[in-house]
């Protein structure tokens, strides 16, 4: 069974799957979205707003991201990246 995720991690992983959109597509579909940040298209839509208004998102035309979201990815992904190695050290 998987862990329960954090609304943060959630976060990241939309921003992630935002991301890999952006590169690797011209349009981004929820539906994608929904595919690849592994959540329910209910709740990536109410993941989708809460971001936008936090203004790590523009939900206008098209979903992209802000330089806080960028920011926000940065972070986490290094936050992550310390937690790891600390457990590898512990392991």
């Amino acid at each position: 069974m998987r862990d329960k995720r954090s609304k943060l991690q959630i976060y990241f992983d939309v921003f992630s799957a935002i991301l890999t959109e952006k590169q690797d597509n011209n349009g981004i579909s929820k539906t994608r979205l929904q595919h690849k940040s592994n959540t329910s298209y209910d709740k990536l839509l109410r993941y989708l707003d809460e971001m936008n208004e936090k203004g790590l998102i523009k939900l206008e035309n098209d979903i992209d991201t802000t330089d806080l979201g960028t920011k926000f990815y940065r972070d986490y992904s290094n936050v992550n990246d310390l937690i790891n190695q600390i457990t590898e050290r512990l392991s």
